[in-house]
């Protein structure tokens, strides 16, 4: 049974999913603007897409970037993500650069959640995990296949794995090639909530896992992606018409 996460005023784990928009920019400027339309668009939590970022590697230059959108972000909370070239990402990193930034970001005190993808490098993704929440900041762990859906046994197997981690929340997004891929991802994480009190986020990509983006609340997935400008993964909804589907689908829930 899900034990939900308390982050500033944000609930991640019970009710409607929560929406989540990353930002893609690859400038100062442009980050700020995009954190600034997320903002006034109404995301429930706001994902800095730091490998876009052409400063990545300046220490200083990503701290000032976070102060910005501490700034502009206020209560909504910030993610800190550095999604590689391995799992989809913008950027080849190495493993000791990777936990630097990361670091950076939990030190700032400023990003309330870091994203770790952990199915590399276990151990050191583990004592990575620990050092950053000795910060202060709770853990995604993450892991991400843009080419295929395993079986539901070993999507499953995988949920377990990431557990092992010590992250807060888990999550998990594949690729579908049928609706019986979608169906696995979703029966998967519905078969992990039972056994987990950790939150869980997953999805199935493109426009076939489309109903896995707007259906968290019944098989288990606390947090959605939705868009303001460009889209960070295929199949992701403009955020006005995600959170009408998210809503519409809670009330025949509470009709059923």
């Amino acid at each position: 049974m899900t034990k939900p996460i308390q982050i500033k005023n944000l609930t991640i784990g019970a009710g409607i999913p929560k929406i989540c928009v990353p930002l893609t920019g690859t400038t100062e400027e442009k980050i700020c603007q995009e954190a600034k339309d997320a903002k006034k668009a109404g995301a429930d939590l706001v994902e800095w897409r730091a490998d876009f970022f052409e400063g990545l590697m300046d220490k200083e230059a990503c701290k000032q970037v976070l102060g910005k959108l501490s700034e502009i972000l206020g209560e909504t909370p910030l993610l800190f993500t550095i999604r590689t070239s391995e799992e989809g990402g913008n950027i080849a990193i190495s493993m000791e650069d990777y936990s630097a930034c990361c670091r950076n970001a939990a030190r700032s005190h400023i990003a309330d959640l870091v994203d770790v993808e952990v199915m590399g490098n276990p151990e050191e993704k583990k004592k990575l995990v620990a050092e950053l929440q000795r910060e202060g900041v709770k853990i995604i762990a993450s892991s991400h296949d843009f080419d295929k859906t395993d079986s539901q046994e070993i999507l499953l197997d995988r949920f377990r794995e990431m557990e092992k981690s010590g992250a807060d929340i888990l999550k998990m997004a594949v690729m579908p090639h049928g609706f019986e891929d979608v169906a696995a991802i979703m029966e998967a994480t519905n078969a992990m909530r039972k056994e987990c009190e950790k939150p869980l986020v997953s999805m199935a990509m493109g426009s076939i896992g489309s109903i896995s983006r707007i259906s968290g609340e019944n098989f288990g997935s606390g947090i959605t992606f939705g868009t303001v400008g460009a889209a960070s993964a295929p199949g992701q909804f403009p955020i006005g018409e995600l959170r009408s589907l998210l809503e519409a689908l809670h009330q025949k829930n509470l009709e059923a």
